[in-house]
């Protein structure tokens, strides 16, 4: 059952992204702001740099092994950070209310699967798990880049 309601929530999650890009197309500019399309158009490709970079930073560890490197060690969910990061460009290069709604109900959705994921994660990893999370934070890029500088700089942390 866990399964086929987690089969659910993909095919919905891809169909209002889907929904969300052909949104973007249909309404491009739709307030004519100019310098909104370039501001998305670079959030765009930070998130698609978030969303490789996790990839390739799981790909250097075993799957049955929780990964700490990269940019795990800044953020627990950086998949998920691109992923936001892509449906906020896409809203503000749309600029148009539909957008901003599916916008809306995606990163819903995704904060419900992180969630899921970080009880699934306690679950397989345990106690590792839960210190990883005391010295990541979830996807705060800024925070996870302090805590690493101060980290760096007191050996006592």
């Amino acid at each position: 059952m866990h399964k086929k309601k987690h089969l659910i929530g993909h095919i919905i999650y891809v169909a209002l992204y889907s929904a969300l890009i052909v949104s973007t197309i249909v309404f491009y500019n739709s307030a004519n702001l100019v310098k909104f399309v370039y501001v998305g158009l670079i959030t765009i490709a930070l998130g698609i740099v978030f969303v490789s970079w996790s990839s390739k930073s799981r790909k250097k560890v075993s799957k049955e092994a929780l990964v700490e490197s990269g940019i795990y060690a800044f953020v627990r969910h950086p998949e998920f950070l691109g992923h936001m990061l892509i449906i906020f460009a896409l809203v503000i290069i749309s600029q148009h209310w539909i957008s901003l709604v599916i916008g809306v109900i995606l990163i819903i959705l995704l904060c419900f699967a992180m969630i899921e994921e970080e009880k699934r994660n306690i679950e397989k990893f345990g106690e590792a798990y839960r210190d990883y999370m005391k010295k990541v934070p979830r996807i705060n890029l800024l925070v996870g880049i302090l805590r690493k500088m101060k980290k760096g700089n007191d050996p006592n942390i």
